[in-house]
């Protein structure tokens, strides 16, 4: 696996208006999607003019500004080929959400509602539950006061969610195998919160349950041009709309990362020039 090397100039995603080249005309404005190279291997996007790959390039809708566009590519082609795919979701499926206000959490929030399915969100304020509920969230579990396991339960009638996914990781991520019910399904999409965890083997073993992982950056070009073309209609049509923490300027960068490291962020944290 390669890792990056400095000197970098480092962001994965963004958005822009495309100067010269490639199949847009000059002043189509585009999301840009990093994948697992801009940013980490080669230079990103901290830069006011960048040279990438044409199949980086995503046309914006008419509707969709260039902060917003900024905050679509990765948190959205995490979500739903996560939910789709792997996921397999169906309409009418209770879904848990882990970090459900951070703005991988607000992608999936959104894409389950819009997908037919009732997504509950799990938090860890009160504050951070009002944001879940904005997302669209139809249950809001703070797993500070409240037993996930038996909110889980009272609120499907006993008999646990279908699906659940878990960019938290750590003990969260055992917490929801518990919680989902007998031949339900958790997806490990991010470890936030540590790279190991502890599972009961009986919620594998007894209760067949299954506990599948996600990375977006092993999707192919094909796959994230397919993901990309279902998102944006979703986005023109105000089904899904990424969440926006807060921005900075690039001469606050430290502050930005400041406010990325304290996890209190509710959405993405962007910089603009």
């Amino acid at each position: 696996v390669e890792t990056a090397k400095a000197p970098l100039v480092l962001s994965n995603d963004g958005s822009g208006v495309v100067d010269a080249g490639g199949p847009y005309a000059p002043g189509t404005r585009v999301a840009i999607y990093g994948g697992g190279q801009l940013g980490i291997t080669e230079d990103g996007l901290q830069q006011q003019w960048v040279l990438v790959e044409n199949k980086r390039l995503f046309p914006l809708p008419d509707n969709v500004d260039l902060d917003t566009g900024a905050a679509l590519p990765i948190n959205f082609i995490t979500a739903y080929p996560a939910l789709t795919r792997v996921g397999q979701v169906q309409p009418e499926q209770h879904v848990l959400v882990s970090g459900a206000s951070g703005s991988v959490g607000q992608a999936l929030i959104q894409l389950i509602a819009a997908l037919g399915a009732l997504p509950m969100a799990i938090v860890s304020s009160d504050e951070k539950a009002e944001r879940a509920l904005l997302a669209g969230a139809r249950v809001v579990i703070n797993q500070t006061t409240q037993d996930l396991q038996e909110a889980v339960l009272e609120a499907t009638d006993g008999r646990g969610a279908d699906l659940a996914l878990d960019p938290v990781g750590g003990p969260m991520l055992g917490a929801l195998l518990s919680a989902v019910r007998a031949r339900g399904t958790v997806i490990s999409i991010g470890f936030i919160a540590g790279n190991t965890a502890s599972i009961n083997l009986v919620d594998l073993v007894v209760h067949e349950k299954r506990l599948l992982g996600y990375d977006a950056w092993l999707e192919s070009d094909s796959e994230v041009s397919m993901a990309f073309d279902v998102l944006t209609k979703l986005v023109a049509s105000g089904a899904v709309w990424p969440v926006i923490d807060s921005i900075f300027s690039l001469e606050q960068y430290e502050a930005a990362y400041e406010r990325l490291a304290s996890r209190k962020a509710a959405g993405t944290i962007l910089m603009r020039f």
